[in-house]
């Protein structure tokens, strides 16, 4: 028994010997749903993480919106905390994120593989498309949240001559509800997933707005990157 336990060990050292021939046999074995589930999960079982990143705002003819620039960490799984350079609060979770898109994806493809990142991990990148429907749910939801809170602050601010503060806020309703019920969202990732780790090492959000408002059609483009990094586990510490 003993040395059928070394010979096991043997052909498991010769086939991490074997490098990107190892690789490549795992990676034919896999799904392209299989990598996002994994992704996800090696992200979930992580104690701790950091990440940081950057949003953009832009609009059909061409105006684009100063950066916002962000950080975060997540310890005990999920306890979160995230700072912005700008006073708009904004709330990313990734853990979510992988989440909502490995239950509601409407494509996954793998785009790249066998590259290196400059730490030297060999990687795939991963092409998910959210479902319409939910990516239009989820920002519905926040968008609604968002004007419920100003209007919400509008209300408790408000003193003597406030009419006009709260006839503002009731047209921001109205106009929200008219752009809500027009709206459609594309949501498109691009994620850099670690082959040994099956860990996000990066990931790239591309989002379209297509809305109506008085009589035009709009369109706003989204786009987020964030790195991960500072990855901890009490299974196996990495980084």
């Amino acid at each position: 028994m003993h040395v059928r336990h070394k010979l096991r060990a043997l052909f498991a050292a010769l086939l991490l010997s074997a490098g990107l021939v190892g690789c490549s046999v795992v990676e034919m074995n896999r799904t392209p749903e299989e990598w996002l589930s994994l992704s996800y999960s090696g992200l979930a079982a992580m104690d701790q993480y950091a990440f940081s990143g950057s949003m953009s705002m832009g609009m059909e003819e061409g105006i684009m919106f100063k950066p916002q620039m962000f950080e975060g960490k997540v310890v005990n799984h999920h306890q979160l905390t995230i700072q912005s350079d700008k006073q708009d609060p904004l709330y990313w979770n990734p853990v979510e994120v992988l989440d909502s898109l490995n239950r509601s994806h409407e494509s996954v493809e793998i785009v790249r593989s066998g590259e290196r990142d400059s730490s030297g991990a060999t990687t795939l990148v991963l092409r998910v498309v959210e479902k319409r429907d939910a990516a239009k749910n989820r920002w519905v939801g926040v968008l609604v949240q968002e004007l419920e809170q100003v209007t919400g602050e509008v209300v408790i601010t408000s003193g003597a001559g406030s009419a006009k503060r709260k006839e503002i806020a009731e047209q921001a309703k109205q106009e929200l509800d008219a752009m809500l019920r027009s709206l459609e969202v594309h949501t498109a990732y691009e994620i850099v997933v670690d082959k040994q780790r099956m860990l996000p090492l990066k990931m790239e959000e591309n989002t379209t707005f297509t809305y109506d408002r008085k009589d035009r059609k709009l369109q706003e483009n989204r786009h987020t990157s964030v790195r991960f990094q500072a990855f901890e586990s009490t299974a196996a510490k990495t980084d």
